[in-house]
């Protein structure tokens, strides 16, 4: 049998709660046009909700998965790294971050920090182009369409297998970035991902954990096969009085 080229174990972990996933959903339940938008989203931070969402979801992946874990990829921006930080510490720490601008945020270029209201009020030939394109070919002035982040992803891909074969990999990204990962490695069409993107119930949670582990049955050569999606760790009873998680994906764009 030919050499595995594949790592054996992909791990994807979307970031802890975020101060602009509330900032997101109060600014939607009050109207608002805007949210966050005096910032740059490469700085927004975890919210305690967040972080304790990361230290609980590295406490307990070990056991999770049944693996230790060799190398780790996350985001370069703040939330994406200090949840790699806090999940790795549940590792024992022996295992550093890399910074992978790969697996950023899709950027959203003039709608960043805008809510439906506000694009359709500010800019409202771009939410007319989107209606036409579609989301998932949609490019926003300045920002990318699904297609622009599957080609980073991809590249991302590519270099794993060529510097990680039969490695188990941690990444720790966004919402956009998991969704891209599974149109990439289960070859799915626009339609199957909107599928997934439309569906609340499959939308990608703050830290939710997503496996794919090699098979080398699958295929002619094997390949990565999804073991589990969007599964939570942490205690789902967290702070309780804050507000509900939402999707950089779908509430943003």
């Amino acid at each position: 049998m030919d050499e595995q080229k594949w790592v054996s174990n992909l791990v994807l972990v979307r970031h802890g709660e975020s101060t602009r996933n509330r900032a997101k959903a109060k600014a939607e339940a009050e109207n608002s046009e805007t949210y966050g938008h005096d910032g740059r989203d490469m700085d927004v931070e975890l919210t305690p909700r967040g972080r304790r969402q990361s230290k609980e979801t590295g406490e307990r992946l070990p056991q999770h998965l049944g693996f230790t874990l060799d190398r780790a990829f996350a985001s370069p921006y703040r939330r994406t790294v200090q949840t790699a930080e806090l999940v790795l510490a549940g590792q024992g720490g022996s295992v550093k971050t890399v910074l992978e601008e790969r697996v950023r945020e899709k950027e959203f270029g003039v709608l960043d920090g805008l809510t439906k209201l506000g694009i359709k009020r500010r800019y409202p030939h771009e939410a007319e182009r989107k209606k036409r394109d579609g989301k998932y070919y949609y490019r926003p002035l300045g920002g990318e369409s699904y297609p622009d982040v599957n080609q980073r992803v991809h590249g991302f891909l590519g270099m794993l297998i060529r510097e990680c074969p039969g490695q188990n990999i941690l990444v720790v990204c966004h919402s956009v970035i998991v969704l891209s990962f599974r149109r990439l490695l289960e070859r799915l069409s626009e339609t199957g991902l909107l599928k997934i993107d439309r569906d609340p119930k499959q939308e990608p949670k703050n830290c939710g954990v997503t496996w794919y582990a090699f098979d080398p049955k699958a295929g002619e050569r094997g390949k990565l096969v999804l073991k589990s999606y969007n599964v939570t760790l942490y205690d789902e009873g967290l702070t309780s009085d804050e507000p509900s998680r939402t999707s950089e994906a779908e509430r943003r764009s």
